[in-house]
């Protein structure tokens, strides 16, 4: 059962920070595996109970949802084998039908010094961003009655395509979102007391519902090609 993280939690992160070697990791893991690994095993599994009234097809498997803290050195100039954080993922399972939405989920980070939550697209999902483009011109309101009511509660992070202008018939509300290749709804968690309180798993229950509709709503937009996405424009126009 999740009793929160501890003093011990960020004191880890804090010390492989400045001996991120293989050495002190394994001199240490029985720290890291009492401090790090199984509370957020044991948050994966309290939270297991709300995510799966969000979505039943989602991987929640604790040992599937928590991360690994060792890092992909394959393509990385940082040679530095652990991370200084953890996260939880919560969202479907990838496979060959549904690339271009896979990644499409809720998360729960922490590290030394910071934590968040929130939802969204991670990594760019173009024939899926390309539909909800597709929406955003042909049923504005349904996406504004989704996002209005979280401006308040989650911040916005959004990665845009440069060069891809809106067209000027979209509601002007949603112009920064035509462009977008990815995104996320975040919030940031600075209350430490609440990190290491059984509490965070209703903190974090209810934020997830507060995404839920819009998960839902983004979950099931069909896929678009830039062809017939470009059709759609132009006949608007």
């Amino acid at each position: 059962m999740f009793q929160g993280f501890t003093d011990e939690t960020f004191e880890f992160f804090m010390a492989i920070q400045f001996n991120n070697n293989t050495e002190f990791f394994h001199e240490n893991h029985d720290w890291y595996v009492r401090a790090v690994r199984r509370p957020c095993l044991e948050l994966a599994s309290a939270l297991s109970g709300v995510m799966v009234t969000i979505d039943d097809e989602m991987e929640l498997r604790p040992d599937r949802m928590v991360s690994r803290i060792n890092r992909d050195l394959r393509f990385s100039r940082d040679k530095s084998p652990y991370r200084d954080y953890m996260w939880l993922k919560m969202r479907r399972p990838e496979d060959a039908d549904s690339r271009d939405r896979a990644n499409l989920g809720f998360y729960f980070d922490i590290g030394a010094r910071e934590s968040s939550f929130g939802m969204g697209f991670y990594e760019e999902r173009r024939p899926h961003m390309n539909g909800l483009r597709r929406r955003l011109l042909t049923e504005p309101e349904a996406f504004l009655d989704l996002w209005r009511p979280l401006q308040n509660d989650f911040e916005l992070h959004m990665n845009a395509f440069k060069r891809m202008k809106p067209p000027e018939s979209l509601h002007p509300e949603l112009k920064a979102w035509y462009p977008a290749r990815s995104f996320w709804f975040y919030r940031d968690i600075g209350d430490f007391a609440l990190l290491k309180s059984p509490a965070l798993v209703d903190r974090l229950a209810d934020g997830y519902r507060r995404l839920a509709p819009i998960y839902r709503y983004l979950r099931d937009i069909p896929s678009e090609s830039d062809e017939d996405l470009t059709k759609i424009v132009r006949d608007m126009t």
